[in-house]
C-alpha cells in the first residue's frame, strides 16, 4: 500500500489533474468515447427516470442497483427512494431510454449510447441489455475533486467486439458455493460478461442436485452440491444481470464422480470413489517425463460407450437438467479422454472393430454424436472442448478451443468446417500469468462467436478464488468487448486496479480474502512484515504448481485439505510489482527526488524485512518454504541502495561489484515454496539503470 500511495502522490504532483480520455476509468473502454471540457455535478438532488415501452421488471431492478451503488458510493442521501415505471420525466438528471424488453441471449443487440452534459445524462439503448451495460459505465464514470462528485462531460458509442464474453469457474475440484457465485456473477457484470460456463462434474465431484438419479449427488459429491433450489436462484440472479448460466457436465472421461453412484455406466465396473484418478509417486520431486508416463498408461474411469442402457440413462438424465438450465447450451466436455480404458476394453475393442471405428477418437466422435442428438431432443445447443471436434461433428456444435498444444491452424479449420468456435486458449487463469500476458491475446479471427476465461480449481478453494480470479478477469473482459486496437498495457494496469477497488467496494472478497489469509498466516507475529513480503511474492507459472501439488504428501491434496500455503495465498499479479514498476520507471525517466524518495523508502522497508520475520520463519513450518525469497529481497534492497548512493553522487559502479550484484540476482531469480519474486526485474532496473521490457510470454513447464 505504501508503494501504491507514493505512486500516486508522484504522478499527480508530475502530470497535474488535467481531465482526459487517458484519465478516465472505464474497463472495458468503449468502443468511441469523446470527452468534453465540462462535468454534471452530482448532489442529493440527483434523480433518474426509465422510459419504455411497457414495464420492464429486469431493467427498473438494475436501476435501482445502480442507482443504490451512487448513493452508497458518494454518501449524498438522494431524495429520490425509488425508482419506478412512474419515474419517466424526460427532465430527470439520468434518463434511461430503452426501445425493446429483452432478455440475455447470444447475439441481442448490447449496445447502448451515453452523452453526459452539465445539464443531464442520456442513456438510450435498443434492449434492456444494451441498457445494464451502459448502467455499468455510468457506475465506472462518475469521479471526484475538490468540489464533490461528478459525471464528466463525454458523448459514447459502445458496442461489444464478440458476442460471447465468458468465465468458467471450476467447481467441480474443489466445490465453490453459491454466495462465491453470485460475488463473481456480480463482478462479471460490472465488466461487461456474459456467460458463465459452471464446470459441474469432474473426477473430483458431482456438483449438482439429481432428483432422478439421486446417487450422483449422494456418492459423487462428499455431501457438497449445489441444490436444484440453489441451481434456480443463481440462474434467476445472473439472468437479472444480463448473464447466461452454461453447465458442463463432463463426459465420458473425467465421470469418477458419476460412477460413484452408477458403476454400471463404466467401461471397467468396480468401486469409484470421487477423487483424482492419477497416482503418483511422492516420495521424490516430479519431473515431466514420468508425469507423462503416468498420464500415458493410466486408464482412467470413462463412461463405456458402445452400451445403449449408457445413453437410456444420459437422456433421462439430460431430460432432468434441460428443465433446469433453461439457457439453449449445455457443455458436455469431451476433454483429455486418450481412450486407455476402451483399448483396454476387449467389449469395446470389438465394437470398434465392427463398426469400422479405426482410433480413440472415432469411438469418442460416436459418442458425442450420440449424445448431440440427446441433447438436440431437449433444445439444447451442445458445446465441447476441442478435443471433440471431428470430421463429421454436426454444424451446430460448439469448440472451445483450449489447449496450449493445439496446431496454429486448429481455429481456421472448425471454422472451415462451420462450427463456432470459442476461444480459451491462451486464457487460463490457473496458469498464473500476469494480466497482461492474457491482455495481449490476439484472436485469429473477428468471426469466432468469442471466448471465455477459465479457473479450474485444483489449487483454489471457496477462500481463494476470487483472488485467483480477480481483477485479471477484467482484463479479459476489455479483450472481448473493446476493440481490438485498446491495447495499451501501462493504462490497462492504471485502470485495472482501480476498477479492482470498485468490485471490492461492491462486495467482491477477492482483497478481503487476500488480507484474511495473510493475517492467518502471520501466525501471531509481525503482521506487517508478513504482508510487506507477500505482497511481493508471486506463484510460478504454468503447470509447475501442479508438479509441485502432485509432489506434497497426500494429506496436502485430499479434497478438504485448506489451500494455507504461502503459494495458495499470494497474488497472482501484485499490484504492489505494478507500482514499483512505475515507481522505478519515473525515477529512471527523470530522475525525480520525490520518486527517488520513494523507491528508497520501499527499499529500506525491503532490506530490512527478513529480520522482522525471523521469530515466524522459526515457529511455522509454513512460512519456512518462503524464507530464501525474505532474505533475497533484504539482501538485493541492500545493494541497490548502494547502487543509488553511487548513481546519486554521479558515480559508476565498477565491474566486478555489478558482476556481484547479477550473481546475487540470478539466485534471487529461482523459486522456493512455488513463489517467485516478483519485483526482480525492477531491483535489477536499479541496479543497471535500465529497465527491461516485460517478457512476452512465459514458460508453461
Amino acid at each position: 500500500m505504501r508503494i501504491i500511495l507514493s505512486l500516486l502522490l508522484i504522478l499527480g504532483q508530475v502530470f497535474g489533474y488535467a481531465q482526459s480520455v487517458a484519465t478516465l476509468h472505464l474497463m472495458p473502454v468503449p468502443k468511441s468515447i469523446i470527452l468534453e471540457n465540462s462535468k454534471f455535478p452530482l448532489t442529493s438532488g440527483f434523480t433518474v427516470s426509465v422510459i419504455a415501452e411497457k414495464t420492464d421488471s429486469m431493467l427498473l431492478s438494475a436501476a435501482n442497483r445502480m442507482f443504490e451503488t451512487l448513493n452508497r458510493r458518494t454518501g449524498l442521501y438522494f431524495r429520490q427512494e425509488l425508482i419506478n415505471d412512474h419515474n419517466n420525466s424526460d427532465t430527470a438528471s439520468l434518463v434511461i431510454l430503452v426501445h425493446m424488453q429483452a432478455g440475455m441471449t447470444i447475439g441481442v443487440d448490447e449496445s447502448y449510447q451515453l452523452t453526459v452534459s452539465n445539464r443531464q445524462l442520456r442513456l438510450e439503448a435498443n434492449t434492456t441489455i444494451g441498457a445494464l451495460r451502459g448502467m455499468q459505465t455510468i457506475l465506472q464514470l462518475m469521479d471526484r475533486d475538490q468540489s464533490g462528485f461528478y459525471f464528466p462531460a463525454v458523448s459514447i458509442q459502445d458496442a461489444p467486439r464478440f458476442a460471447w464474453r465468458g468465465l468458467m469457474i471450476d467447481v467441480a475440484r474443489h466445490f465453490i458455493p453459491a454466495d462465491v457465485i453470485k460475488r463473481n456473477i456480480e463482478a462479471m457484470a460490472a465488466v461487461k460478461m456474459n456467460v458463465l460456463h459452471l464446470h459441474l462434474s469432474d473426477d473430483e465431484g458431482f456438483r449438482v442436485e439429481s432428483k432422478r438419479f439421486p446417487l450422483l449427488q449422494e456418492k459423487g459429491s462428499n455431501g457438497q452440491y449445489f441444490t436444484q433450489a440453489e441451481i434456480r436462484d443463481m440462474i434467476a440472479f445472473a439472468q437479472a444481470r444480463g448473464i447466461i448460466i452454461v453447465p458442463e457436465f463432463d463426459i465420458p472421461g473425467h465421470a469418477t464422480s458419476w460412477l460413484a453412484g452408477y458403476p454400471d455406466l463404466a467401461t471397467k465396473p468396480g468401486l469409484y470413489v470421487p477423487g483424482p484418478p492419477l497416482k503418483f509417486d511422492r516420495s521424490k520431486p516430479l519431473d515431466l517425463m514420468q508425469v507423462m508416463q503416468v498420464v500415458q498408461n493410466t486408464a482412467k474411469p470413462t463412461f463405456q460407450p458402445t452400451k445403449e442402457e449408457v445413453y437410456v440413462f444420459l437422456d433421462q438424465f439430460f431430460g432432468e437438467m434441460a428443465n433446469l438450465f433453461p439457457g439453449p447450451y449445455v457443455h458436455i466436455g469431451a476433454d483429455e479422454n486418450d481412450g486407455i480404458a476402451w483399448k483396454k476394453d476387449s467389449v469395446v475393442s470389438a465394437f470398434m472393430k465392427n463398426n469400422h471405428l479405426t482410433t480413440a477418437n472415432d469411438m469418442q466422435a460416436y459418442f458425442v454424436n450420440k449424445v448431440w442428438g440427446i441433447l438436440a431432443k431437449y433444445g439444447k445447443t451442445t458445446i465441447g472442448w476441442n478435443e471433440l471436434f471431428a470430421k463429421n461433428l454436426p454444424k451446430n456444435v460448439i469448440v472451445q478451443v483450449w489447449s496450449p498444444m493445439s496446431p496454429p491452424n486448429l481455429i481456421q479449420q472448425i471454422m472451415d468446417q462451420g462450427n463456432p468456435v470459442i476461444i480459451s486458449k491462451g486464457i487460463y487463469l490457473d496458469y498464473f500469468l500476469p494480466a497482461y500476458i492474457h491482455y495481449s491475446i490476439a484472436f485469429p479471427s473477428e468471426e469466432i462467436l468469442g471466448g471465455e476465461a477459465a479457473q479450474w480449481s485444483e489449487m483454489a478453494d471457496a477462500e481463494n478464488i476470487e483472488t485467483r480470479i480477480w481483477p485479471r478477469a477484467a482484463a479479459v473482459a476489455e479483450r472481448f468487448w473493446s476493440p481490438k486496437t485498446v491495447d495499451d498495457v501501462s493504462d490497462m494496469y492504471r485502470r485495472l486496479f482501480i476498477i479492482s477497488d470498485e468490485l471490492a467496494e461492491s462486495g467482491l472478497l477477492h482483497q478481503a480474502n487476500y488480507n484474511r489469509m495473510v493475517i492467518r498466516f502471520s501466525n501471531g507475529y509481525n503482521l506487517t512484515a508478513t504482508k510487506t513480503l507477500l505482497d511481493v511474492l508471486t506463484p510460478v507459472k504454468g503447470f509447475r504448481r501442479m508438479f509441485g501439488l502432485w509432489s506434497l504428501p497426500e494429506s496436502y491434496v485430499y479434497p478438504n485439505a485448506p489451500l494455507v500455503r504461502p503459494a495458495d495465498i499470494a497474488m497472482v499479479d501484485p499490484p504492489e510489482k505494478w507500482a514499483f514498476r512505475q515507481l522505478v520507471k519515473e525515477y529512471l525517466r527523470t530522475k525525480n527526488p520525490a520518486a527517488e524518495k520513494a523507491v528508497r523508502e520501499q527499499l529500506i522497508i525491503w532490506s530490512g524485512n527478513y529480520q522482522e520475520l525471523k521469530l515466524l520463519f522459526a515457529s511455522f513450518p509454513l512460512a519456512k518454504e518462503i524464507e530464501p525469497h525474505a532474505k533475497n529481497l533484504s539482501a538485493l534492497s541492500q545493494v541497490c541502495l548502494e547502487a543509488l548512493d553511487m548513481y546519486h553522487a554521479g558515480k559508476q559502479p565498477g565491474t566486478q561489484w555489478i558482476a556481484t550484484q547479477q550473481a546475487l540476482l540470478k539466485a534471487a531469480s529461482g523459486s522456493a515454496g512455488e513463489m517467485e519474486l516478483s519485483v526482480l526485474p525492477e531491483l535489477n532496473a536499479l541496479i543497471s539503470q535500465q529497465l527491461m521490457p516485460l517478457p512476452p510470454s512465459y514458460t508453461l513447464f
